[in-house]
């Protein structure tokens, strides 16, 4: 049964973004390289990373241990920031992701309040495999945002490859990874202030993997524009069953306030929809 009066445990692992693990995963991603032109919509002082790897997926989420089960599609770009010390740090940069089902709201807005991650809850999320094809898509305000096909096999490009295409299922294998978010603070007297960036380190633990050939479409929404993320080559996708968790969290850049508005002019629209209400 479940209280207004919650223990002070979970109330930690229901909440902080360190305590959080996603489980029991079976993923579909597409890696490809983005066009030159998605650098206009990444906020400084982040930059592409060379290659610029664009990253594609929709993942059921079966086992969260912060909320019930969901599923999420999300589009990013390797991105690199440099801190202060002259240390770089890679890794994922999301221009939003999309959520569905029963842990999704609780999910979205544990990802976007607490952990700064542009997350919205779409209207539907499909991931369906039939022998050796996927079918996935994420539809959001009567457009597919993403409609994708992955046939099992091979990569696009014969030349990709990430490492993990001869993993062993009966050892797995864990891929270290980290993800670069947007966080910041707003209240009646500062407004918005403390605008920062963190890197989640989040590795991956591969229990499946397997290579495959990727057709992607990607459109917008009145409120989603992801048709403006173009993509210059797709290298290939993949089928994968995971688990994945936040290991640590970082913050590594903190932008002075007078620049915290025009740094969320980039953030804005992963978040929240910023034309409802205009005619």
């Amino acid at each position: 049964m479940s209280s207004f009066v919650v223990s002070l445990d979970e109330l930690k692992k229901k909440t902080n973004p360190e305590y959080s693990e996603m489980n029991d995963i079976s993923a579909a991603t597409i890696y490809a390289i983005a066009d030159p032109s998605v650098k206009a919509l990444i906020p400084p002082p982040l930059e592409l990373a060379d290659p610029p790897l664009l990253i594609i997926y929709v993942s059921n989420i079966n086992k969260p241990t912060f909320t019930a089960p969901y599923i999420e599609g999300g589009i990013g770009v390797l991105a690199n920031l440099v801190d202060s010390s002259g240390v770089t740090h890679t890794g994922l940069y999301y221009f939003n992701l999309q959520l569905h089902g029963w842990g999704a709201q609780n999910a979205t807005f544990m990802g976007r309040e607490e952990s700064g991650l542009p997350k919205k809850i779409a209207d539907s999320i499909s991931l369906k495999r039939r022998y050796d094809k996927v079918f996935f898509h994420v539809e959001r305000n009567g457009i597919r945002l993403l409609d994708a096909v992955l046939k099992i096999g091979r990569y696009n490009d014969p030349d990709f490859a990430n490492g993990l295409e001869s993993l062993d299922p009966r050892k797995g294998l864990r891929q270290e990874g980290g993800v670069l978010t947007h966080r910041y603070n707003t209240d009646d007297v500062k407004g918005l202030h403390n605008m920062r960036i963190s890197y989640y380190d989040s590795p991956t633990f591969y229990h499946q993997y397997e290579p495959a050939y990727a057709w992607a479409k990607l459109q917008s929404s009145q409120y989603d524009p992801w048709g403006e993320i173009k993509i210059a080559k797709i290298l290939g996708g993949s089928w994968a069953k995971n688990d994945n968790s936040v290991a640590g969290v970082t913050n590594i850049y903190t932008y002075p306030d007078a620049e915290a508005w025009d740094i969320m002019r980039y953030l804005y629209t992963g978040r929240f929809d910023p034309l409802i209400g205009r005619r």
